[in-house]
């Protein structure tokens, strides 16, 4: 808005159907399509809503980026009025505008939402969790986590526990069957190993009766394939085949049966797709003096609102009604996709100790709260950056698009989950923007507690892991992003979006190397773009705080800045986890790609044959 006291208001405004929303209300300028209809004017229709509004193009633009956010209309106008001279005359011409398109009805309202999700008493869920827990060449933290689970969890409440094993080494495989078989012989559910040997026979078993999808299956679940490669996915998958029809508790080895309350506890809910919380400490029994121990163990915890409808969650969460505060920090595409159908499909929670992250780049990324406390809490910057001791979480339940998988997760596998990608990191991530691509409506709910996080080998950050510089790795997002735009799909039944993104796959394999070399290019110029924009706005707001926190977010931004690269070639593309680089390792992209397409498509059949496998050998 270069000028908003020169603003016209001979808006067109149908007729309002409703009189007009109270100051105090939270709402956002809700999406809406300009279609010109002048030389500066535009007639912006709300498809929700099927209202229209003829406005000067030039506001359309300035509101729909600045006002996307759920804000009461005094703080509409404090946002649009940054930056300004601060006339009253301006103030007041603004304001005039931002009620015309709230009274105008091309907002969202925050009450509406609230309306539409409100909490509705929980129907239980009909089966009993099955327990997995995914182990690799760890049998020492695979008896810890089995004792603690004999110890805290009751296994009354829980169907029966699996142990998959991904280990490499025979002797570790061993010593984890016999881990398993020893505390199954003190538990009142059936404990079951799934190592080499029960994983080939599952996967002999699928291919006998599904031999149309046999070389899918392998792509998906066998260990010899993936034996030289970090076989993440494929361990999960087992997780989701041994559990098809119903919900599903995850643990990762080194995790430990118990849970404590967050730091600054807190019960409101929120909708958001900010960062977690977090906190540093010196040492694990620092944070273990400080926390409150539950009495409920992880697996309860997840299974009080694991698959339910969002109203139904809030419900078991305790809540009578739903404040419009909740949706603060939820921006519109999320707060657009929720109604009463959003069921919790994913449950996380925090994590105590080690915070699983591949680099140390999110600290200037954490929510307002946790950064000022990182930065004036004397030593912490300088533990945060060498020690992996810290509680990452949030402080209440925290209802989020899609998951990005913690130590100790539920999914709700009674209807259709998509497979994981089996080998490399952020196969977690591209399952959570799966799920929320298959199911738009869908949520994952992040409680407000946390499970310990303990690797038995003390870890640090690596000078790289801790570095913001950022290199040409391929694929880098490239996959991710074929899901993490769900409105690409305009169908809404599960199968045929499923079937749609499994195209995308394909289709993505079949895309030229200019292509590709452009979308890899492209998409690491959006994530170095939008971390300079980050950065430039901490130092921003850093006036006030220590000045070793103003110089760790300088050099940060030094270290992005340098990361440009003069040049992109084919031959320059490597990746050390692959150990390919060039055209070699774009062919084995092309593959997997070609052949996850295929799977999304057959994964629907081996899931159903491994309901009936699973259900023979170890009982409904």
């Amino acid at each position: 808005m270069t000028d908003p006291t020169s603003f016209s208001y001979s808006f067109s405004v149908n007729p309002a159907s409703r009189k007009p929303a109270r100051d105090a209300e939270l709402f956002a300028v809700d999406r809406l399509v300009p279609f010109p209809v002048g030389t500066d004017t535009v007639l912006a229709r709300n498809a929700r809503t099927g209202r229209e509004l003829s406005v000067p193009a030039e506001y359309l633009s300035t509101l729909v980026g600045h006002c996307s956010v759920f804000r009461t209309l005094d703080e509409h106008v404090a946002e649009l009025m940054k930056g300004s001279d601060g006339a009253p005359a301006r103030e007041a011409a603004i304001r005039k505008v931002v009620e015309s398109f709230r009274d105008g009805g091309l907002t969202l309202s925050a009450a509406e939402v609230c309306a539409e999700l409100a909490p509705a008493p929980p129907a239980p869920l009909p089966a009993k969790p099955v327990v997995v827990i995914i182990t690799c060449d760890r049998p020492r933290t695979l008896e810890r986590l089995l004792h603690s689970v004999l110890a805290n969890c009751n296994l009354d409440a829980v169907e029966s526990l699996f142990v998959v094993d991904d280990s490499r080494s025979a002797e570790n495989a061993v010593r984890n069957r016999e881990a398993t078989e020893t505390a199954g012989r003190q538990a009142t559910v059936g404990f079951h190993y799934f190592g080499a040997a029960e994983a080939c026979e599952l996967q002999d078993s699928l291919v006998s009766q599904l031999p149309e999808h046999a070389e899918t299956i392998r792509f998906l679940i066998d260990r010899d394939r993936w034996q030289d490669h970090k076989s993440y996915g494929v361990a999960r998958n087992f997780s989701h085949l041994l559990s098809i029809g119903k919900p599903v508790v995850v643990f990762d080895d080194d995790a430990l049966c118990e849970a404590y309350d967050a730091p600054f506890a807190d019960s409101a809910v929120a909708f958001t797709t900010q960062q977690r919380e977090a906190v540093f400490y010196a040492q694990h029994d620092e944070w273990r003096q400080e926390l409150t121990r539950r009495s409920v163990d992880p697996i309860a915890g997840h299974m009080q609102c694991l698959g339910l409808s969002v109203p139904e969650a809030l419900s078991a969460l305790g809540l009578e009604q739903l404040d419009q505060d909740a949706l603060k920090p939820a921006p519109l595409p999320f707060a657009l996709s929720l109604g009463r159908g959003s069921r919790v499909l994913i449950t996380e929670c925090g994590a105590l100790g080690d915070p699983g992250t591949g680099t140390n780049r999110w600290l200037a990324n954490m929510p307002a709260t946790s950064r000022e406390r990182l930065a004036t809490t004397e030593g912490r910057l300088q533990l945060a950056l060498s020690q992996r001791c810290c509680w990452l979480g949030r402080y209440g339940p925290t209802f989020r698009p899609h998951g990005t998988i913690s130590q100790v997760t539920g999914f709700d596998n009674r209807g259709f989950l998509p497979p994981y990608f089996p080998i490399t990191r952020g196969e977690d991530r591209l399952f959570g923007e799966m799920v929320h691509y298959i199911y738009p409506q869908s949520v994952a709910l992040d409680y407000g507690w946390a499970a310990p996080h303990l690797p038995l080998e003390q870890r640090g950050w690596s000078d790289k892991e801790n570095s913001y510089a950022i290199g040409m790795g391929f694929p880098a997002r490239l996959a991710n992003n074929l899901a993490h735009d769900p409105e690409s799909s305009l169908a809404s039944d599960p199968a045929l979006r499923t079937a749609f993104l499994a195209r995308r796959f394909q289709d993505l394999a079949a895309a030229p190397d200019n292509v590709l070399l452009n979308r890899a290019v492209e998409d690491r110029h959006d994530y170095l773009a939008s971390q300079l924009r980050n950065l430039q706005a901490r130092i921003t707001e850093s006036a006030g705080l220590p000045e070793h926190w103003r110089r760790y977010l300088e050099d940060a931004l030094r270290q992005v800045e340098s990361s440009r690269l003069d040049e992109a070639r084919m031959e320059s593309l490597k990746s050390s986890e692959i150990g390919l680089e060039g055209a070699a390792l774009v062919r084995f992209w092309r593959d997997a790609w070609h052949r996850f397409g295929d799977a999304l498509t057959a994964w629907s059949d081996i899931r159903e044959a491994a309901r009936e496998i699973v259900a023979q050998k170890y009982g409904a």
